[in-house]
């Protein structure tokens, strides 16, 4: 009887943590279907203590984040940071998952200067099939994001190698001129 007992309240305890995780993921993806960020947050956190791998959960606190950056731009640094955190986990619990790759990548894309997330970005292509429809479109948005961020050494690389020959080049034929605007010491003490 005491068994049966335990049992029954042992069951009851799972489903309300199931029914408390399920409310509180709900209340997230309301919170942040209204624009209420920071509430979805909170919400999908405690979601997140009942199920500390789900995959999904991550996800959301992810674009929470990402969502409450980009509100806070350009003081949105923490949240961009916390953001790329919670959205790396969500694609390593699920990699096959091609929204959360797709929004880290944009996640990473936009950081740019980093290089850190250049090379995070360039992983995630690496784990694409190219045969992903996915893949093309985020592969052209990479190139054009490293164009763009490029230093202009790497994008007109040639110019700057030739750059400092042609300065050479110049000094080195206008010293020829200047040699000979000099008058030869003989001319000179005939002038005084």
């Amino acid at each position: 009887m005491r068994l049966k007992l335990s049992a029954i309240l042992l069951f009851a305890g799972l489903c309300a943590a199931a029914d408390s995780q399920q409310f509180e993921f709900a209340m997230g993806r309301a919170s942040y279907t209204e624009g209420q960020f920071k509430k979805a947050a909170a919400h999908f956190q405690l979601a997140l203590k009942t199920k500390p791998d789900n995959a999904e959960i991550f996800y959301w606190i992810g674009m929470s984040y990402q969502m409450l950056a980009d509100v806070a731009a350009p003081f949105g640094s923490k949240y961009n940071s916390q953001a790329r955190a919670y959205l790396t986990k969500a694609t390593e619990l699920a990699p096959a998952e091609t929204e959360y790759r797709r929004e880290l990548f944009n996640l990473l894309l936009e950081a740019g200067s980093s290089r850190a997330a250049r090379r995070q970005a360039e992983e995630i292509l690496r784990t694409m099939s190219e045969s992903d429809p996915e893949y093309v479109r985020m592969h052209r948005q990479f190139q054009q994001e490293h164009r763009a961020n490029s230093s202009a050494e790497s994008r007109l690389g040639w110019l700057f190698l030739a750059g400092p020959r042609a300065a050479y080049r110049i000094a080195e034929s206008s010293s020829c001129m200047h040699t000979l605007s000099i008058p030869p010491a003989d001319v000179s003490e005939r002038l005084k």
